[in-house]
C-alpha cells in the first residue's frame, strides 16, 4: 500500500507542475501581446478624389448656389475648389444655368436670379470632363414657425429660449437665426464678430440617443433690440436623413452615447458626397425684446 501511495503523489506532483507550467505560458503570451506597438495608419488618401456637393434650391427670389470640392485627407484642413464645371438645374421646362464666381473657385451662381416653385422637383446636373453627377430633391412646403421665446438673465442680457419642438410627428424643418445687434445703443462701435450671430435649430420626426445627451453648447447673449432675421425651411424625408447624419458627426458628436461614426447619407450619385436641396422658406424679422 505505500509503494502505490508514493506513485500517486508522483503523479499528482507532475501534473500539478505541469499546470503551474501552463499558466507560466499563458501570463507570458498575454504579457507579450499586450506591449504597445506603432501603428501606421491610414489615412484614405484615395479620397482626395471624391467630389463633395453642396447647394440648395429655395423659392426666394436671388442667384442660387451650388459649392463643388473635393474631399480632404483626413488632417487636410485646406479647401480644394473644382473649377471649370458645367452646372445646369431643371424642372418641369425650365433650364437654370449656373457661372463659376471669378474671385472664388469652386462656387458657382445661377446666372439669374430665379424663384423656386413649391411642389415643383428640381434636377441637377453637373459635368466634370468626363465625368457626370446628378441628383434630384422635390420642394415640399412650409408651416408658418412658432414664436421665438427669450431668457431674461439678471444683467439684462437675453438667449434664445425656445425656437421649435426637436420632435415633431410631421413637416420636418430646419430653423437659421441671424442675430444683429450692432445698431442697439452702446453697441454701434464694437466689431461685427461681436455684434451678430448665426445659430441653427431642427425640428426632426425621429429622436436618436446622442440627440438626447448632446455636448453642452455656447450660449449667445444679446441685448433687448436685437434684429433676429428667422427663415425657416421645409424638408423632405431624404434631407432630413442626411441632416441627421450630419449633426451625429458635428453638434451631437462628443456626448455621452455617442454613435458610431460613418459616412453622410446623399442624394449625389456616381460616388460623391454632399447634399443638393430643395426648400420652401418662411422668412420673418422681429426685435427680441
Amino acid at each position: 500500500m505505500p509503494y502505490h501511495k508514493t506513485i500517486n503523489i508522483k503523479k499528482k506532483s507532475c501534473l500539478l507542475v505541469r499546470l503551474v507550467y501552463l499558466s507560466i505560458s499563458i501570463i507570458y503570451t498575454l504579457i507579450q501581446t499586450a506591449c504597445e506597438h506603432p501603428y501606421n495608419f491610414d489615412f484614405f488618401k484615395q479620397n482626395d478624389t471624391i467630389l463633395v456637393v453642396e447647394g440648395m434650391i429655395t423659392n426666394e427670389n436671388k442667384k442660387h448656389y451650388i459649392y463643388l470640392s473635393r474631399l480632404s485627407g483626413y488632417n487636410d484642413t485646406l479647401n480644394r475648389p473644382v473649377s471649370r464645371a458645367f452646372i445646369a438645374v431643371t424642372s418641369n421646362d425650365s433650364t437654370f444655368y449656373y457661372h463659376e464666381d471669378s474671385t472664388n473657385h469652386g462656387q458657382y451662381y445661377s446666372r439669374k436670379p430665379f424663384v423656386g416653385v413649391t411642389g415643383n422637383t428640381y434636377n441637377l446636373h453637373i459635368e466634370i470632363g468626363k465625368k457626370i453627377y446628378s441628383a434630384h430633391c422635390n420642394m415640399l412646403p412650409v408651416t408658418p414657425p412658432d414664436t421665438i421665446t427669450f431668457f431674461h438673465h439678471d444683467n439684462g442680457t437675453l438667449s434664445i429660449d425656445h425656437v421649435a419642438p426637436s420632435l415633431v410627428t410631421s413637416n420636418p424643418a430646419m430653423y437659421q437665426l441671424q442675430l444683429d445687434w450692432s445698431n442697439v445703443e452702446g453697441f454701434e462701435q464694437l466689431p461685427h464678430n461681436e455684434t451678430s450671430a448665426t445659430m441653427y435649430f431642427y425640428s426632426l420626426t425621429t429622436v436618436d440617443i446622442s440627440q438626447l445627451f448632446i455636448p453642452k453648447i455656447q450660449t449667445i447673449y444679446f441685448p433687448p433690440g436685437t434684429r433676429i432675421i428667422e427663415r425657416k425651411y421645409s424638408i423632405n424625408t431624404d434631407y432630413e436623413l442626411y441632416l441627421r447624419t450630419l449633426l451625429a458627426e458635428t453638434q451631437w458628436s462628443g456626448g455621452f452615447f455617442d454613435e458610431a461614426h460613418g459616412n453622410l447619407h446623399t442624394n449625389i450619385d456616381n460616388n460623391a458626397a454632399g447634399y443638393f436641396a430643395a426648400c420652401t422658406v418662411y422668412a420673418d424679422t422681429i426685435y427680441a425684446k
